[in-house]
């Protein structure tokens, strides 16, 4: 990356060779951009003390076994880094005692190189939604250790953009490891979460926490003054239940005994008052009483038998003639006896 001066004098020709290459000194470090792993580094927030002691320069990050010795030497050094308006600049020194720093130092003035890359170590992460920016997907970086800046030959590679190294200083593959090396992922849902809960677009998580748990709170009140109402409702349901079946047994032994239906009839009854209560009620008050029958006139055989109860007459095994003589008086006592007609 250059400077916008830089990119000015490649786009028009006022610019001479020398202004170009003055210009190309500087080069951009780190400008709080969103990488490509939807992450942004805080420029104030880079420890660059360490660094500033020992500002070394490598190739591609490369410093650890396999490749050439100049792969894994450093090719020069960092001076004047400066940060301004949230952008990292330094100038590249290239060691021109090495030959592979020279021709390095030579693509990088004819503009064959023009992209650095910074190595550093993430310290803290934040979600906070005053520091997130539109399309980024994981936390930002707000406090970090910066280890190395590196020349790079391929700045559309995103490890040749920003490489984050572990606790062992050991270089982190971001593409292999996504889930670890960028930190708390940032849910782009969060803006329409909030909206949902009724808070503002930009509540942080904290408030969507508390909204979500007065809902909760809220449901939980609701769920158990349900489970109370339905309980209430089915002791009245039951209440009521026990009462109709009482009003039923009252109104149909008292049917039975007026003579109204036969006893004989009260289970069929019972089911009417199953499917309709208040109708079998209407039912059973619209039928007439059993008028008693007429006494027979004293001191007759007839007027005799009537006054013996249904066991007198059995003991006096008169039964059979109160049934043939007088069938009548025979179907009463029998009623009398066993509550339901003969």
């Amino acid at each position: 990356m250059f400077t916008l001066f830089v990119a000015l004098c490649e786009k028009r020709d006022f610019c001479s060779e020398k202004q170009r290459k003055t210009a190309m000194k500087r080069i951009v470090i780190s400008d709080e951009s969103i990488n490509s792993y939807g992450f942004w580094v805080k420029t104030d927030g880079i420890d660059m003390e360490a660094f500033s002691r020992n500002p070394v320069m490598l190739y591609n990050h490369n410093r650890y076994g396999g490749g050439t010795v100049h792969d894994q030497l450093p090719i020069g050094k960092w001076k004047d880094l400066r940060v301004e308006n949230g952008v990292l600049t330094g100038e590249p020194v290239f060691d021109e005692n090495d030959e592979f720093a020279v021709k390095i130092k030579q693509k990088y003035e004819a503009g064959i190189l023009s992209a650095c890359s910074m190595g550093f170590r993430a310290l803290e992460w934040s979600s906070e939604p005053s520091l997130l920016k539109e399309g980024q997907t994981a936390a930002t970086v707000i406090k970090s250790l910066l280890l190395e800046i590196s020349i790079c030959d391929i700045p559309s590679n995103p490890n040749a953009t920003v490489v984050l190294y572990d606790d062992n200083s050991e270089i982190v593959n971001l593409s292999e490891l996504p889930n670890l090396a960028i930190g708390p992922k940032i849910n782009n849902m969060s803006k329409e979460i909030a909206l949902k809960l009724g808070l503002a677009e930009n509540a942080d998580s904290q408030s969507c926490v508390d909204a979500i748990q007065l809902k909760d709170d809220r449901i939980k009140t609701l769920t158990d003054e349900n489970a109370s109402l339905k309980l209430r409702l089915k002791r009245h349901e039951e209440a009521e239940a026990a009462a109709k079946k009482n009003e039923m047994e009252s109104l149909l032994n008292e049917a039975v005994k007026k003579g109204r239906i036969d006893a004989k009839a009260k289970p069929h009854f019972e089911k009417l008052f199953e499917l309709d209560h208040e109708g079998t009620k209407a039912v059973l008050a619209s039928l007439p009483d059993r008028k008693p029958m007429e006494a027979a006139p004293s001191g007759t055989e007839a007027g005799n038998l009537c006054k013996m109860s249904w066991d007198e007459l059995d003991k006096a095994d008169r039964l059979y003639e109160l049934k043939t003589k007088f069938p009548e008086i025979y179907n009463q006592k029998y009623q009398e006896k066993f509550n339901e007609k003969h």
